[in-house]
């Protein structure tokens, strides 16, 4: 295969992963307005979804093997081979436990919630999905600086996840502590939305990976390092 239609194949891999990181954005964007409203019908709208993003999933990796084995791609192309394949993981796993989050949502709509879990999933849920959208930002332009400050917004989503877990675990005495059943599936569902925004991060990482061929800890420490230097001069 000539290098010319080789790149171009590749640019094309590329863009299938954007296109299904975006597809993906979408369902998480119908998420949160389905955590916001307790609507099932908009819910609804995401059941079904996974077997999708996992069929995509499966003809880019497919893809992915077939180019390898029509041309012997060179250190950097191997990297973006890989990269892609380690990002459309993530997209799908991602959109599976949208899908998760959506049914639970569809079937507890009529529950009782408690008033403060419920705002704190709906605050989180914002939260994983801008940081999934900001990784999958990341990917698509290279910049690894922006990379960099997808760890300080997962630190945000973890303590997030703590305060609404804790709230999850110990419900108030009295009356509004919500449904058993909404209870259980809340906490399922601040799980879920702490690996979502996991995957945004490690989209993130996966991109320093492809630019600089050094792994995300790797290129921090060296990052972190260097700030310290500079400090110091």
């Amino acid at each position: 295969m000539p290098r010319e239609t080789f790149q171009q194949e590749l640019d094309r891999l590329v863009g299938e992963v954007l296109a299904l990181g975006r597809e993906v954005e979408s369902s998480l964007d119908t998420m949160v307005e389905a955590l916001e409203k307790h609507d099932a019908e908009v819910a609804g709208r995401e059941l079904g979804i996974d077997s999708r993003y996992k069929e995509r999933g499966e003809e880019i990796d497919e893809e992915c093997m077939v180019l390898q084995a029509r041309q012997a791609p060179v250190a950097r192309d191997l990297r973006l081979i890989y990269t892609v394949q380690a990002v459309t993981n993530h997209l799908v796993r991602a959109g599976t436990l949208c899908e998760h989050i959506c049914r639970a949502v569809a079937e507890t709509a009529d529950a009782e919630r408690d008033p403060d879990l419920d705002a704190a999933l709906f605050e989180m849920s914002r939260g994983a999905r801008d940081l999934f959208h900001e990784g999958l930002n990341v990917f698509e332009s290279r910049d690894i600086e922006r990379a960099r400050d997808l760890e300080a917004a997962d630190d945000k989503v973890d303590l997030l996840y703590s305060e609404a877990m804790n709230l999850a675990v110990n419900p108030g005495k009295g009356e509004g502590g919500g449904a058993p059943e909404w209870r259980v599936r809340a906490a399922l569902t601040v799980h879920y939305l702490e690996r979502i925004a996991d995957h945004g991060v490690d989209v993130g990482g996966r991109t320093v990976f492809l630019v600089t061929g050094e792994r995300m800890e790797s290129a921090m420490s060296q990052y972190r390092n260097r700030k310290i230097d500079q400090y110091d001069d």
